[in-house]
């Protein structure tokens, strides 16, 4: 299998994390930008509404008004001096100006002007016919007055035929200058344009709040006369250098059309922008993380290092003294290995005393054996009965070595050590019964003292107590103080057995419960032949008893 180095590792998972999150992020902007191309379209329509909505007051304002005079007696009397003066202190504020024409289009009287001054013909020639025609209000497209010398536009409503009186025509103008603020305090985003496009292709666009300039309609497609915007949507998009939004909304009651234009682009360079930073953001973030990454690996290297010779120094029966590093689960393997090595070498070095001590304690074993052999073989009537006797001696030495070798030849206690040796010849609670406190021997007690509780509970099963069910073993130990220091009392007491007699000769067993334990313990032993039962006591001081093969 091919492996890799930390900082490769650390690479693939940047990697692994930053990829899905940079693919997230162009997801989300262009989900963005599909739904600003959206926002677009609805601002840039809602912005043409918005003139027509505050363009429409000022034509109702103007009908309105041209509705009241047109019922006013000094018009229908032919005063047209009074009527001059009243209409012009009536729309001072207004912005609106009042032209009576005659049945020719001739102009009778016009409030820009005093009244008397010269007056040509009305300019709004177009108007005046269709107001005629119609014989309801007219709302006329934008034309050069002669009198103001301005861009105007009129709303124009006949009058009733009066024999006093020459007036055909009331008419109410208006400077289109005034519609310049329904325009020019909307925001658009740069390169775009507002204005207002009449029936005749008159583009109304405005240069400041209070003044507007007549152009030609450039804010168009080049393939889309101004007279034509009725028939498009009301939101249309147009290939070119640039795509072109465009909308419009008809303004109510006139042939006009607000309308609203601007490349695409522009209205979305906030989104362009936030674009611009995600990618920037990306690299960035890139950029920092190979940074970091490399530092990280170079630190985490360096430490691993650092691990490594300790490791190779473990490895050569070295003690290492543990290195700090700057991670904190580094420091953790680094104590680990440096806590090894201190285990291992504490455990060779006993593990060389264990190796001269078994050598010395296979001896002692073999010594044992011997003396068992030889004492066997003076009472065994035949090889079988000297296997015999051998065999299980050896047996329950056997089984006092299996306790150390699995306490690693430390400290037992003698409750464990009793147990051991006893359970299978009875019951421990029932026939037989256990009495004492907490109390740890020492590997060479652990020997001797069970080769002599094994040939107790040998005899007890073959001769007493333990040979019968009503028969009873009960051993009990106590720590006495002497004068000498701390000594132990161990009993074996048996009752309800088979009646019990002194042997007339002295065997093995009685040497090993007798003189061998005496001297192994550095203690005394007391074998009472009670008819009752048996009875063994070892009295032996405790500094002996608790000594260890490594102590």
């Amino acid at each position: 299998m091919r492996r890799y180095s930390i900082s490769t590792w650390l690479t693939f998972s940047l990697f692994a994390i930053v990829a899905p999150f940079s693919l997230f992020l162009w997801f989300l902007a262009a989900q963005l930008q599909s739904s600003e191309a959206d926002s677009v379209d609805r601002r840039t329509l809602r912005s043409a509404q918005s003139i027509a909505r505050a363009v429409e007051p000022v034509i109702n304002s103007m009908t309105t008004t041209v509705n009241l005079l047109a019922s006013t007696e000094e018009l229908a009397n032919g005063d047209l001096k009074t009527f001059h003066r009243r209409s012009e202190f009536a729309l001072r504020e207004t912005g609106q100006f009042v032209i009576v024409v005659d049945e020719a289009g001739r102009q009778l009287l016009n409030t820009r002007v005093d009244y008397g001054a010269p007056l040509g013909t009305i300019s709004d020639s177009d108007g005046f016919r269709r107001a005629m025609e119609t014989g309801r209000p007219v709302v006329s497209n934008f034309f050069m007055g002669r009198t103001s010398r301005k861009w105007v536009f009129n709303v124009l409503k006949p009058v009733d035929v009066s024999v006093v009186s020459d007036a055909r025509m009331l008419v109410t103008t208006m400077n289109a200058d005034d519609l310049a603020g329904a325009m020019a305090e909307l925001p658009l985003p740069d390169g775009w344009t507002a204005a207002i496009i009449d029936g005749d292709g008159n583009t109304l666009v405005p240069e400041s709040p209070i003044s507007v300039q007549m152009t030609t309609p450039d804010i168009l497609p080049v393939d889309i006369r101004a007279e034509d915007v009725s028939s498009l949507p009301f939101i249309s998009h147009f290939d070119g250098p640039e795509e072109l939004v465009l909308a419009y909304a008809p303004i109510r009651g006139t042939p006009w059309n607000a309308v609203i234009s601007g490349p695409l682009a522009s209205a979305q360079a906030p989104i362009l922008k936030t674009w611009k930073m995600l990618i920037l953001g990306t690299l960035v973030l890139l950029g920092v993380c190979v940074v970091v990454i490399y530092a990280g690996t170079k630190l985490i290297r360096n430490e691993v290092r650092g691990i490594s010779r300790m490791a190779e120094g473990v490895g050569h029966g070295r003690v290492v003294s543990p290195i700090h590093t700057r991670i904190s689960e580094l420091d953790l393997i680094a104590r680990a290995l440096s806590n090894a090595s201190y285990d291992r070498s504490q455990k060779e070095e006993q593990l060389t005393i264990v190796t001269q001590e078994l050598a010395h304690r296979t001896k002692n074993l073999i010594s044992i054996v011997l003396a068992m052999v030889r004492q066997s073989s003076k009472k065994a009537k035949t090889p079988q009965d000297l296997v015999a006797s051998t065999a299980d001696r050896i047996a329950g030495l056997g089984q006092s070595i299996d306790l150390l070798t699995a306490s690693e030849w430390k400290a037992i206690t003698l409750r464990d050590l009793i147990e051991n040796h006893v359970r299978t010849f009875g019951s421990i609670g029932g026939n037989i019964v256990l009495e004492g406190g907490e109390f740890s021997l020492g590997s060479d007690a652990v020997q001797n003292l069970g080769m002599a509780i094994h040939e107790l509970a040998t005899n007890a099963s073959k001769y007493g107590a333990l040979s019968v069910e009503t028969g009873k073993v009960e051993i009990s130990w106590t720590v006495q103080q002497s004068e000498a220091g701390e000594r132990l009392e161990l009993r074996w007491q048996e009752s309800g057995g088979p009646a019990v007699t002194e042997p007339e000769q002295t065997s093995f067993g009685t040497q090993i419960l007798d003189r061998h334990l005496s001297a192994a313990l550095n203690g005394q032993t007391e074998i009472n032949y009670c008819p009752t039962g048996l009875v063994w006591v070892l009295n032996a001081p405790v500094a002996t008893l608790n000594r260890t093969l490594l102590g």
